[in-house]
């Protein structure tokens, strides 16, 4: 964009949101030092142990990964639970397709309880205004619902495979849990959710827990720095760049101006779904975040903005099922399973991604309306 003449260098600064970034990296230095201290790995390892049935097993994947993808991001615990998880079914000769797309679409769906469940969630929490307790309030009907409706289909899906028992129980490995520094992270985090709950700004209680972490923590830092997506920040802020660019060609303007004819003499129900619909589509076709960044300018202007920002948190969330290449923690799941011979096919996961999808959709938008 700078290069090309699109934007001077000073305007592609300017154009970063450093609240956004600063809210990541604090979650991110809390969430590595429990990633050092083997707690997901722990977590896993604790829903396979309580899991004798293959019943139990899905209903544990997909209701605790989502609720651990709430607090923690999806993507995480996607990265962490799915080796543990396949080396718990290996020894079984289960086939672990079914877990592993429970899983994914678990922490999907999961994630949008809260602010910090999910990257555009951040955006929307952020851009919205909405208290840590306010956006947990309103979503967490959705969520529940939506995890209810995913193991629900999932369960249907693949209920010939369900219905046989293991033929032994589930062999997990006892993890070596470093407690004090996991007993720390926790309070940490849980510290900055009452902080949250209390109204604190998102970004100055993140970023605030995370050098707390790296200050009480009495381990050296490099090992949770190491784990911080760095990668995932400079992504964030180079979009920031080009949706500024784009709005300079006035591409943006026109997408506004068309998405507020649409929706500007509607009721409610209209222009939920309106939102939702074009968010869950442009979330498939530029990925869920960019099309968040798209809609920023344009939700403040629609006539009851509180509920459009839910919506197009609860549609760019739950669009990421609809395929498997919809969300990072649908490819996290697949590429962490490809490399230990486990691969998910792109129809199998679109044969249930689609009607879990449509249907959660529905929810959330029901929900969302009925309770405004």
């Amino acid at each position: 964009m700078v290069a090309l003449g699109v934007l001077p260098l000073v305007d592609a600064y300017a154009a970063v949101d450093f609240d956004v970034l600063v809210f990541l990296l604090g979650l991110m230095l809390v969430v590595g030092y429990l990633e050092v201290g083997k707690f997901f790995e722990w977590a896993a390892e604790w829903i396979l142990r309580h899991a004798p049935t293959p019943r139990r097993l899905l209903l544990g994947v997909v209701v605790g990964g989502g609720l651990l993808s709430a607090l923690f991001v999806n993507d995480t615990i996607c990265l962490v639970v799915t080796p543990v998880l396949l080396a718990a079914l290996g020894p079984l000769r289960v086939r672990p397709t079914p877990y592993l797309i429970g899983l994914a679409m678990g922490s999907n769906v999961g994630s949008v309880l809260a602010v910090t469940g999910n990257p555009q969630n951040m955006l929307v929490g952020i851009w919205s205004g909405a208290t840590f307790g306010g956006f947990l309030v309103h979503m967490l009907p959705v969520a529940l619902g939506g995890l209810a409706i995913t193991y629900g289909w999932l369960r249907w899906a693949y209920a010939a495979e369900l219905r046989e028992p293991f033929g032994e129980r589930l062999a997990t490995v006892p993890v070596a849990l470093d407690r004090p520094l996991v007993i720390k992270g926790l309070a940490v985090f849980g510290a900055a959710v009452v902080a949250w709950l209390a109204g604190g700004p998102l970004p100055l209680v993140a970023i605030s827990a995370g050098a707390v972490m790296v200050a009480i923590a009495q381990r050296d830092p490099a090992y949770a720095i190491d784990r911080v997506e760095w990668s995932l920040l400079l992504f964030f802020a180079s979009l920031f760049v080009v949706m500024r660019g784009f709005e300079q060609t006035g591409a943006v303007a026109w997408i506004d101006r068309h998405a507020l004819a649409l929706v500007q003499a509607g009721s409610a129900w209209s222009v939920a779904g309106v939102v939702s619909g074009v968010m869950a589509v442009l979330s498939n076709l530029i990925s869920n975040v960019p099309a968040v960044m798209l809609w920023r300018n344009t939700v403040p202007q629609l006539p009851d903005p509180h509920l459009a920002w839910r919506v197009v948190a609860m549609s760019s969330t739950f669009a990421g099922n609809l395929l498997l290449i919809g969300s990072m923690a649908n490819l996290i799941v697949a590429e962490r399973a490809e490399t230990r011979g486990v691969r998910i096919g792109f129809w199998e996961y679109a044969r249930v991604g689609v009607p879990v999808t449509l249907l959660t959709l529905a929810w959330g938008l029901a929900v969302i309306v009925l309770t405004a």
